[in-house]
């Protein structure tokens, strides 16, 4: 189970789907564009005070499931209005 990977894609796919650069992404979450890249590269597993500063800066909620015996694995940052309108 490769979880950098998991969460590479995840952030990958959220930051996409607001329409924003790396740079970008790593302004709001204050970073820089060379660490958001090691993210969505899978070089590197953030942190979870990382991931909570990520999923902020990209207005999401994070869900993180592990279900190692059946080897499940499902990261998803879901916009906050995504929970509202349920």
């Amino acid at each position: 189970m490769d979880y950098a990977q998991r969460l590479a894609d995840g952030v990958r796919e959220r930051r996409r789907q607001l329409g924003i650069s790396q740079s970008e992404l790593a302004r709001r979450a204050g970073m820089t564009q060379p660490g958001i890249s090691r993210i969505e590269l899978g070089g590197t597993t953030p942190t979870l005070p990382l991931l909570s500063r990520l999923a902020q800066a990209m207005e999401s909620d994070l869900d993180i499931h592990l279900a190692p015996e059946r080897g499940e694995i499902v990261v998803r940052f879901t916009a906050h209005h995504a929970k509202d309108a349920a």
